[in-house]
């Protein structure tokens, strides 16, 4: 039974007969189901992100150690710094989503913490990836400036950074745009359910503790 389903059950104006009210206990046991539960999409995604984000250091690693180029090597330190910030997010993600597992207290309090923890979570990784464009066409232009060496004259300078904002102000949209669709398919969707079921069963008049 999904939390809709119990919400219906409740609503309806006269109960079933001989049906017992859920207690805190019963009510835990239907949070925290696994199966086709709104927390195990979660978790699955999470996991999915976090594997690739592993593969994506190794990757990294590699190419930074073993690239023939400078330049190779500078990018593939930046992606080593992409992928271990991502990683760290997730697993953050992870241990609040697995706190579920043993709530404490009030539970509907406890999924409330958990949905706002993941919104900020979420912030902040749509954040960092607006941030790293920048850092990358920075790390670019840098780039170019080195290779040209002593011919690096103030109007190649000038021409470098135009390029740099050009990029940036070009990609920035659907940058973002690509992130907040991503960031919500994986996940603002799913805590959109799950915030719109507690708010209406807030709204709910509930059974006592069985």
């Amino acid at each position: 039974m999904e939390l809709d389903d119990l919400r219906r059950q409740w609503r309806q104006p006269e109960p079933v007969t001989n049906a017992q009210p859920l207690g805190a206990s019963e009510l835990r046991q239907l949070l925290a189901q696994r199966s086709g539960s709104i927390v195990d999409q979660l978790r699955r995604n999470a996991r999915l992100e976090l594997g690739f984000n592993y593969g994506m250091l190794l990757i990294s690693l590699g190419l930074t150690a073993l690239a023939p180029a400078i330049w190779l090597r500078l990018f593939g330190g930046l992606l080593v710094l992409v992928a271990v910030v991502c990683i760290y997010y997730l697993l953050r993600k992870l241990g609040l989503l697995r706190s579920l597992d043993d709530p404490a207290g009030d539970l509907r309090a406890h999924l409330r913490r958990l949905a706002a923890g993941l919104r900020t979570l979420i912030r902040f990784y749509y954040r960092f990836t607006l941030a790293m464009l920048p850092v990358s066409a920075l790390v670019v232009g840098a780039l170019a400036l080195a290779r040209a060496g002593v011919h690096a004259t103030p109007s190649r300078l000038a021409v470098v950074l135009g390029v740099i904002v050009g990029t940036i102000a070009v990609c920035y949209w659907p940058v973002a745009r690509a992130t907040r669709w991503y960031l919500q398919r994986l996940y603002g969707q799913h805590l959109d359910r799950l915030e719109s079921q507690l708010r209406e069963l807030d709204e709910d008049t509930w059974p006592g503790p069985g």
